[in-house]
């Protein structure tokens, strides 16, 4: 993993490239997922835009990039030990690295969304945020700042968190870059930062657009944010940024 990390351009991957590692395993899955989607009648060359995979060699594009704006390929062979998995990666290459020669029809970068304008905020839509689901739901509730968890404080949870959303509503709107994308279950989420207890965002809103509007049904905590965010691209907005 360390070897990725330094061939590709600098970036904060959190501790242990945690970040990266799980970037890797849901670009893996994401990869395998169209490929296996594939019709049998599929063409080579069509095949080889997502996965090239031959007998002797596969090789997937990584999404990412060197400082020089070189994309960065991870390279396979085949596994000649028979009790093992039937591949196995032999490294991270730049597209003029020698090593890549072998592959006649570089892959291009796994695409998450076909529509760009889903990665930008309307502010014309509504927000609907299901407020009984996420301060009832136990995995919503953990990520909820602690002063706010107590029992006899969920009154004052509940004003906190409409709050919180009609303020993020507004920063929004007058702001639309604050919206980051992320990629969840197939589709492009937009997250805005909920300010429950301070001036600083301590959770993300995760907004679904719907026929007219976006539902909202989960927070995560900015960790989860961000490393959903980063499957797309490097986020911007500084507000989920690890630190």
């Amino acid at each position: 993993m360390s070897d990725l990390a330094d061939l590709a351009a600098s970036e904060n991957w959190g501790e242990g490239n945690a970040v990266l590692a799980n970037y890797l395993r849901y670009l893996f899955k994401k990869i395998a997922s169209e490929y296996n989607a594939l019709d049998a009648g599929t063409p080579r060359i069509a095949r080889d835009r997502i996965l090239y995979l031959r007998e002797d060699c596969a090789c997937i594009n990584t999404g990412l990039y060197t400082e020089r704006y070189e994309d960065i390929y991870c390279l396979f062979e085949p596994n000649q030990r028979e009790d093992r998995q039937p591949w196995y990666q032999t490294g991270f290459f730049k597209k003029s690295s020698p090593r890549l020669e072998v592959v006649d029809a570089l892959p291009d970068r796994a695409r998450f969304f076909d529509d760009p304008a889903d990665l930008i905020y309307d502010h014309r839509l509504e927000i609907r945020p299901n407020i009984d689901h996420i301060l009832g739901d136990e995995r919503n509730l953990e990520r909820v700042p602690e002063e706010l968890r107590k029992p006899e404080w969920r009154l004052l949870l509940r004003r906190a968190f409409v709050g919180a959303v009609a303020e993020a509503e507004q920063r929004v709107a007058a702001n639309y870059m604050l919206a980051v994308p992320q990629y969840f279950n197939g589709r492009i989420q937009l997250l805005l930062p909920l300010c429950l207890i301070g001036e600083e965002p301590e959770l993300a809103l995760a907004l679904q657009r719907e026929d007219g509007y976006y539902s909202a049904r989960t927070c995560l905590t900015l960790d989860m944010a961000y490393n959903n965010a980063r499957l797309i691209a490097r986020p911007e907005a500084s507000w989920v940024m690890p630190a």
